[in-house]
């Protein structure tokens, strides 16, 4: 008798409140059902008093798993992981009916170090990268020195970062910590970076991991649909820049002021908070430039901003590993300006998708031509549509998965 093939998915995070991360996973968890897979989305959840509650999160079968509490501050995260890690491999191995028959694709760090051990039951495990964890501890990638696998790379990193005190004591707690990271690339059955630039950093990282590249995805024609529809959020001019994410300094937020005073646009929009807020609001106050801060914003208006604006400001300073900002506003024809950072280049073609600026010069001079050229800004965002159509579409993404997939078993 055919079985059929059953998915696990356990992800460090997932909608409805999270970012980019979580709203992949969920992308890819809803484009293999509707490919007729079997998937189960095992996520913890902060405040949760039921252990293990299984209920449906955006029509994805999922089973919640409460973070324990821990009441130590400086190593508050540290210690909830490792309370976390045994309680989310119990979930995942209740919901595994035929462990042939399984793949368990982890979709970060945590769910990763609950999977792995779950293979000698005859599970397969696939881990996808989604940021720098591998060679990370914090997962940026930003200030970093040496190996930090090593003691020494890892001293300098937190010396480097200022750690407080409590974390650089237990450095040789991290440094294991890092050890066991590259441990289980190595050990997956397969490892998936999601672009090219990552894929090529596990195999510098980790060079005995099995690694492929295969992006995010974007349902273009959900999201067509959607950014049709009014916005639910008031006062949003009719020409604006928007910039949407956390602001924080590794997104760029740091430069918003100097923009906004450069550019000077008709308004600015940020759908985002964070620590640099009042910094925006105080540059836009002194160019006399209209500012909506939005704090958090609907998913759904989210994207009916970004099909809207005149310029979506993109100046992060990190290495982006492919940002789900970048993917959704290709989707909805957002005209882009962006920092060439990580594999942000594969999203963008320059001067055909969106643009891509080095420097703050380049990026105040593209900025400002897609204010002050229509025509210019509408062919920059029919370059949008079409390379999301083209390559990130989830019904292009998805073949990829599957054949992967059926190519390390788990297949009925």
């Amino acid at each position: 008798m055919n079985r059929r093939r059953q998915i696990i998915m356990p992800s460090d995070v997932f909608p409805p409140h999270c970012g980019g991360a979580g709203w992949s996973a969920h992308a890819l968890a809803l484009a293999l059902q509707q490919h007729g897979e079997q998937v189960t989305a095992v996520v913890p959840r902060p405040n949760q008093h039921i252990m293990f509650y299984p209920h449906s999160v955006l029509n994805i079968d999922t089973i919640d798993v409460a973070q324990p509490h821990v009441s130590l501050p400086l190593l508050q995260t540290y210690l909830r992981q490792q309370l976390l890690i045994p309680r989310l491999r119990t979930a995942i191995q209740r919901a595994i009916n035929d462990p042939a028959h399984t793949i368990i694709h982890a979709q970060h760090l945590l769910a990763a170090q609950a999977a792995m051990p779950l293979r000698r039951l005859g599970a397969k495990v696939i881990v996808t990268v989604r940021d720098h964890w591998p060679w990370d501890y914090r997962a940026t990638g930003m200030q970093m020195h040496g190996d930090q696998r090593t003691l020494a790379g890892m001293q300098h990193t937190m010396k480097m970062r200022n750690a407080p005190l409590a974390q650089r004591i237990v450095a040789p707690a991290y440094v294991r910590q890092m050890r066991q990271r590259a441990d289980l690339l190595a050990q997956a059955d397969m490892v998936i970076g999601v672009s090219q630039y990552i894929r090529e950093c596990i195999a510098q990282h980790i060079p005995n991991a099995t690694v492929v590249a295969i992006p995010n995805m974007v349902d273009c024609v959900s999201i067509a649909t959607t950014i049709t529809q009014p916005l639910t959020v008031a006062n949003v001019p009719e020409h604006f820049s928007l910039f949407v994410g956390k602001l924080a300094r590794n997104k760029g937020a740091e430069l918003l002021p100097e923009l906004i005073l450069r550019i000077r646009p008709p308004a600015i929009v940020v759908a985002g908070d964070g620590p640099l807020n009042a910094a925006v609001a105080a540059a836009a106050q002194a160019a006399a430039i209209p500012c909506l801060l939005l704090d958090w914003v609907d998913h759904d208006d989210v994207l009916r901003l970004m099909a809207r604006c005149d310029a979506l400001w993109f100046p992060s300073s990190w290495d982006e590993p492919l940002s789900r900002v970048l993917l959704e506003a290709l989707a909805c024809g957002a005209p882009i300006v962006a920092m060439p950072t990580g594999g942000t280049p594969e999203i963008i073609i320059d001067g055909t998708s969106g643009i891509l600026a080095a420097d703050i010069a380049s990026f105040v001079t593209a900025a400002q031509r897609l204010h002050d050229d229509a025509r210019w800004r509408q062919r920059i965002q029919a370059g949008a549509r079409l390379r999301a159509q083209q390559f990130y579409d989830s019904n292009v993404v998805i073949r990829q998965f599957l054949a992967l997939y059926d190519r390390i078993g788990g297949a009925s």
